[in-house]
């Protein structure tokens, strides 16, 4: 007979509350011009560091190969014999390079610095009685919520990465597992269809209405102009995402 094997009932500590941006994630995205040259590769290893992906790998090998690529410029010549087209060539590209990495680095700020949200803890499932089934629902309704707070946030701090991945189109093929979520900007009338509180009709008026005026800029304009019973807006704001 299969027996229940014993859980282990100590607490997983939580760890401490993590601040969103403030002054250290401004003074990070202005490490390039805090220190021109090498500032850039500096703040998006940091970057890396904190959230490792394509969005900040990319840019650090890029800067990286930026500021090579000017010392290149330069170190070939003697001390005081470098010819002024070079100096100016390095000059510009520093300049540039600078200006770009604040502009770039300001725009994924949101994404790098946001709070990490800490995994409650496991609480010891209690033991079955003898003869019923196993509950395995409640530890996959817990990982799609949590691969759906992880795709909001990759929404919201690259949305063009989202959308080359898949974020919120279950009708194209991809690799990546969004929890369930669908773009309401993008998705097909087949997709949208199947939302809570959604119909045939209120899917095809949803989809005529961004290809004629644009994307949604938010959740409470589709209620609105869907005209969505209030009984389904929390489990609609649980699934939709909005990416522009």
């Amino acid at each position: 007979m299969p027996s229940t094997p014993p859980a282990d009932s100590r607490p997983n500590p939580l760890p401490g509350p993590q601040r969103g941006p403030g002054a250290a994630a401004v003074l990070w995205a202005l490490l390039p011009v805090l220190a021109p040259g090498v500032g850039a590769p500096l703040a998006f290893g940091v970057a890396a560091g904190r959230r490792p992906s394509p969005v900040t790998v990319t840019p650090l090998v890029v800067y990286t190969a930026a500021v090579l690529g000017i010392f290149a410029l330069i170190l070939p010549f003697d001390v005081g014999e470098t010819p002024e087209w070079a100096l100016w060539s390095a000059f510009l590209a520093m300049v540039a390079g600078t200006v770009g990495a604040v502009v770039h680095a300001f725009a994924i700020l949101q994404y790098v610095w946001a709070p990490r949200t800490a995994t409650p803890p496991v609480k010891a499932p209690k033991a079955a009685p003898r003869g019923a089934a196993a509950d395995w629902v409640t530890p996959q309704l817990e990982q799609a919520s949590r691969l759906r707070e992880d795709a909001r946030r990759l929404a919201e701090g690259d949305p063009s990465l989202a959308k080359r991945n898949g974020v919120g189109r279950p009708d194209l093929a991809r690799h990546l597992d969004d929890g369930g979520l669908v773009d309401l900007n993008h998705a097909p009338v087949e997709v949208l269809r199947d939302l809570p509180g959604f119909n045939e009709s209120t899917a095809r008026q949803v989809r005529e209405r961004v290809e004629t005026l644009g994307p949604f800029q938010n959740l409470d304009e589709v209620i609105l102009e869907a005209d969505v019973a209030p009984g389904f807006e929390r489990h609609l704001r649980e699934y939709a995402v909005l990416i522009p």
